[in-house]
């Protein structure tokens, strides 16, 4: 089998080899995080979006935050809400790494090579 590439110029993304072979994450996490990695740096990360964009349910979405969240690439803050109330709620902004935060261990690494 042979692996055909393209000269890319414009339109793409640039994801490290590490992160497209973190063994911490499932099919689905990784390619949330690959659409997330693809979009504009100042894009606005809304769990809704992520939901119909792949067409899953709310607790399939959760799961793969928290997965996300788990490896090092998803990393939510809560704050105050004012704009949408006039007394403010809480809500999460989320932030989306190119690389993981926690280095993979050697358990990681373990537990990958026993599936």
């Amino acid at each position: 089998m042979a692996i055909r590439k393209d000269e890319l110029t414009s339109h793409y993304a640039c994801i490290p080899n590490d992160t497209l072979r973190d063994p911490r994450l499932t099919p689905e996490a990784l390619g949330v995080l690959v659409s997330l990695l693809s979009r504009p740096e100042d894009w606005t990360v809304r769990a809704a979006k992520i939901r119909h964009d792949f067409n899953i349910g709310k607790v399939v979405q959760q799961r793969i935050f928290r997965e996300l969240e788990k490896a090092g690439y998803l990393v939510r803050e809560k704050e105050k809400d004012k704009a949408r109330t006039s007394n403010g709620r809480w809500t999460f902004r989320i932030t989306i790494f190119q690389t993981s935060l926690k280095p993979l261990t050697d358990e990681d690494e373990q537990s990958w090579n026993r599936k």
